[in-house]
């Protein structure tokens, strides 16, 4: 009896123990708010299993979702730290553009779920049938550009449409009050076949406008002050879809009990499981992940619908902890972490390159340069006010600041700084009054009266090689050019960018740019001798920066060009005297056809994303199909023979996985490139998907067609890619047969792949 009643007594013991050590446990969890697009439904099941299977506490974090309601603005909510992340949908790129500043963490569907849908009682069997048809969508559906970019591929216009205030029941569809209705592939199709309808779907990725949707977002102020927190709560929320998307049978009852507030049925639960997982997880795509070049292509919608005017570097905009952290070392990490900010010098006359403006922020190349390092290292950057680049350098002498954003590398610099490679390579350029000749080279301003900003290196360098030019220092670009204008000056010598963008403004008809000096100006980040642990930060951030971002940064700010060794001085002079004459006699016609003519434009640039792979410029899968439809017609109507070779690259998951994904689509391009090389004009080359191409060959016979496969496997295995040097491709070869569907024909061809991937790669098979 004793042993039994001490034998409950342990028990209750545990039992008080484990409750107090919950509860202390409880206390101790950071609140985190998620606010989600929609209401309560399977499509955010990872925050529920991450709750309820404990993801989110084994890290510290007390979570809790919050529904959406009418009036919430989602991206205000992050901004406002109203929430402290949020599911947004693809229009936050508009929201980002107009300088919301928000950080893209995953993207749990890899496409849309958002589609137009109809009942075969309707009798519509194509998007060109949708003409004067009434469509019920709302106005945040119509703004997600997916439906609208879909009707103008097609040559469809808003007005084409009757658009009806959506009444979300889909009865309407079967009593005839609309014909089309705006709605999601994983609930509203099921409704439709419950209620006896068939549903007919249009889904914009099918015609080319392939959207992330429910992407998960935080704002850049709240990351910059919880990194590690962000990488934590990413980590759960991704176990948890991945876990839901594992079980969901599991999950549904979870929904049932807990988080159904819409009340939804377990058959239907289940069916929208089933479809989304179809969207998240997609062949030769990482669960959740986001890629440049995608979003990109998002945001050239955008643009083209007129949501947005500027650009923006889309890097700055995907979260990656581990981009460069991995390779910081244990002291290099304790620096960034107990320096409280870097303080940043810049030349604040030097625009697009770098200035301030009216607020006193940080603006130009340097500053998105410096966005990237903040970015890569977890490094917070000040910039310091100076009124002039010699200012600048007395400050960084006087270690008032840590380090110069941008500086080019002289020996005298060398005794109180350190560099890092150039990042920046910029031509310099000499500007003089309109009429003088052009400019050889330094040679012919000798003698000459040259400006040039005071502190800047090229003084010293010019100073060495050409002591008879009498070099004139002045305070800034926007001094030397007047000094230039008003004739105290000879020449002015600096960087192309800040030159052009100064004559896009300012000087027409009165200074030009007469020539182009040898030497380049090589910019570095420049740090105080005193700092090595900033110098080796900064040159892996340096180091970690991609050609892609380099690129965007260039588009975006510079826009000059120069053209070496011809004056063009006459003809800018007759073109801005044309271009007068012209809009003054076309300005009434413009102002009533330009609204009509930039439609049209979106229109067949529309037409032209609808069919082209972004990445490699071929065809897409989409205008694929439509070309087999018409070989196939040709062959029944003619009885000419086509074939069809699909080409896979080996091993290109190792590839990505070794290299990463911007060598992964570089190769792509190459391999592109090789494909539509070596193909004859008449043959329809495109992107079948991933790694995946396709290459119809009209009017051939087998013998031909097997020896142009041969020969494009020899080509691919003898090219030299980028970074990989050496990789290989698989092909499957099939002959259109009399009486078939082409469907048919590319089902032999991927068995015939299949037979190639599966006796050893790098080869040919014909079926």
């Amino acid at each position: 009896m004793y042993v039994k009643r001490n034998g409950e007594g342990l028990k209750y013991l545990a039992i008080f123990l484990i409750s107090l050590f919950t509860l202390l446990q409880a206390q101790t969890l950071k609140k985190i708010d998620v606010q989600l697009q929609w209401k309560n439904q399977f499509e955010f099941a990872g925050f529920y299993v991450a709750i309820e299977k404990g993801f989110y506490s084994d890290v510290g974090l007390d979570v809790r979702t919050k529904e959406w309601n009418h009036g919430i603005d989602i991206v205000d909510e992050l901004i406002k730290q109203k929430a402290n992340y949020g599911v947004v949908r693809p229009t936050s790129l508009i929201d980002m553009a107009k300088g919301k500043s928000l950080v893209y963490l995953a993207a749990f569907y890899q496409s849309s779920p958002l589609i137009l849908l109809a009942d075969t009682s309707s009798n519509i069997t194509d998007i060109s049938d949708l003409k004067n048809k009434k469509v019920m969508i709302t106005q945040d559906q119509m703004s997600d550009s997916s439906i609208t970019s879909m009707l103008f591929s097609q040559g469809l216009k808003l007005e084409d449409i009757k658009v009806i205030k959506h009444s979300f029941d889909v009865n309407d569809l079967l009593n005839k009050k609309v014909d089309l209705m705006a709605s999601y592939i994983s609930n509203e199709p099921y409704v439709l076949q419950k209620l006896g309808g068939s549903p007919i779907i249009f889904r914009p990725k099918d015609y080319g406008f392939d959207f992330y949707n429910d992407i998960l977002a935080t704002s850049k102020e709240y990351l910059n002050k919880n990194k590690e927190e962000v990488k934590k709560f990413k980590e759960a929320t991704l176990k948890g879809y991945e876990y839901a998307f594992s079980n969901i049978d599991e999950t549904v009852e979870i929904i049932l009990k807990k988080y159904n507030t819409q009340n939804k049925s377990k058959d239907v639960l289940t069916y929208e499981a089933q479809e989304l997982k179809k969207l998240a997880y997609q062949k030769n795509h990482e669960f959740a992940e986001i890629t440049p070049t995608k979003l990109e292509r998002m945001f050239d919608v955008y643009k083209l619908l007129g949501h947005v005017k500027n650009n923006l570097n889309l890097n700055e905009f995907i979260y990656n902890h581990t981009s460069l952290e991995t390779y910081l070392t244990q002291d290099e990490k304790k620096y960034i972490k107990d320096k409280k900010y870097i303080r940043v010098c810049i030349d604040p006359n030097m625009m697009p390159i770098e200035s301030f403006d009216k607020n006193g922020d940080h603006i130009g190349m340097s500053a998105d340069y410096l966005s990237l390092f903040a970015s890569s290292t977890g490094a917070s950057f000040k910039v310091i006010k100076t009124d002039s680049w010699s200012e600048s350098l007395e400050f960084i002498k006087q270690k008032k600041c840590d380090m110069l954003s941008l500086a080019m590398q002289t020996n005298a610099r060398k005794e109180f700084m350190s560099f890092t490679t150039a990042y920046m390579e910029i031509p310099l350029v000499v500007s003089t009054k309109i009429e003088v000749p052009f400019i050889n080279g330094l040679k012919d301003l000798s003698g000459k009266k040259v400006g040039i900003t005071k502190g800047d290196a090229y003084v010293e360098i010019i100073r060495k090689r050409f002591s008879d030019i009498e070099v004139v220092e002045v305070k800034d670009i926007d001094l030397g050019l007047k000094m230039l204008s008003d004739s105290e000056l000879f020449a002015f010598i600096g960087p192309l960018t800040s030159v052009g963008f100064r004559f896009q403004n300012q000087y027409l008809g009165d200074l030009k740019i007469a020539g182009k000096i040898e030497d380049n100006l090589k910019l570095s980040v420049a740090v105080r001798i005193d700092e090595p642990f900033l110098h080796s930060i900064l040159q892996k951030a340096v180091n970690s920066i991609t050609p892609d971002q380099r690129r965007d940064i260039l588009n975006k700010w510079v826009s000059v060009k120069y053209e070496k060794g011809i004056d063009y001085t006459m003809l800018y002079k007759a073109l801005v005297f044309f271009f007068v004459i012209l809009f003054i006699i076309l300005y009434f016609y413009y102002k009533q056809r330009s609204l009509h003519k930039k439609l049209e434009r979106a229109y067949e640039k529309m037409q032209q994303i609808a069919i082209t792979d972004k990445l490699t410029n071929l065809y897409n899968r989409h205008k694929m199909d439509t070309m087999l439809k018409v070989e196939q017609q040709r062959a029944k109507r003619y009885g000419v023979i086509f074939g069809v070779i699909i080409l896979d690259i080996d091993h290109f998951k190792l590839v990505n996985d070794k290299y990463g994904h911007h060598s992964g689509d570089l190769i792509l391009k190459e391999f592109a490139k090789i494909l539509k090389t070596n193909s004859r004009e008449t043959d329809i080359v495109g992107r079948w998907g991933g790694e995946e191409f396709l290459i119809i060959v009209p009017h051939t016979t087998e013998n031909s067609i097997i020896s142009f496969a041969k020969i494009l496997q020899e080509k691919v295995s003898l090219h030299r890619f980028s970074d990989v040097s050496k990789i290989t491709a698989s092909l499957g070869i099939s002959l259109y047969r009399d009486g078939e569907s082409f469907e048919e024909t590319i089902s032999r061809a991927d068995q015939a792949l299949y037979i190639s991937k599966e006796n050893g790669r790098d080869r040919y098979t014909f079926l």
